[in-house]
């Protein structure tokens, strides 16, 4: 089975209405809108999608073009998803070393989330989309920078929390094997926003 792990497009982080669960901002859509230029060429089987709107949002235009359904899974959920308020890795950079410095230390548990209930979680999932489907099957997944490094983690057998930072609408190749092991096809790839429009990488 070959996973497509997509990070979501990048979210208004001045969203008054719901800070915590912020929608895309504009470069965030245009992102999503790459990002189906990208994957709607290829033989996608289902699309998932985390239960936050900015994951939502990012695999919607994917889903249109696919005439496919998005299956919100909570498993796929960032580890601040219960958080007053979202904070992107620039911002966290902007808040000075010490505190950058205590993000790279515990990332999950500084964003709110439990590291142990969080990893059960996000692995409990890819278990899941493994045991429902089958050998030939390509799935799309739109989630978040955290559980993106903990499958990469996972991939690589390290005993720590790898500190890889995805970009916006990046896209993670991955093979799951018939043994349970997880193979690294790519990691990151942006190439599609540079050929989708010149504005699709400008912060808000």
């Amino acid at each position: 089975m070959k996973i497509i792990l997509v990070r979501h497009g990048r979210p208004d982080e001045n969203d008054s209405t719901n800070p915590g669960d912020p929608p895309l901002n504009n470069d965030g859509r245009r992102q999503a809108d790459a990002i189906a230029d990208l994957l709607s060429l290829e033989a996608i089987d289902r699309i998932v999608a985390s239960p936050l709107q900015r994951a939502r949002q990012t695999a919607e235009p994917l889903a249109q073009r696919l005439a496919r359904p998005v299956d919100v899974v909570d498993g796929w959920a960032e580890a601040d998803r219960f958080g007053a308020r979202y904070r992107s890795i620039e911002t966290l950079r902007s808040l000075g070393q010490a505190e950058w410095k205590r993000f790279l230390t515990d990332p999950i548990r500084y964003l709110g989330g439990d590291p142990d209930r969080f990893q059960a979680e996000v692995l409990g999932a890819l278990r899941t989309i493994a045991a429902e489907g089958h050998a030939r099957q390509k799935v799309a997944i739109f989630t978040h920078g955290m559980p993106i490094n903990l499958v990469l983690s996972q991939a690589l057998a390290l005993n720590g929390f790898v500190h890889f930072l995805p970009g916006y609408g990046s896209v993670t190749r991955l093979r799951l094997r018939s043994d349970g092991s997880i193979g690294i096809i790519s990691i990151n790839e942006s190439g599609h926003h540079a050929l989708a429009t010149p504005m699709a990488l400008t912060g808000p």
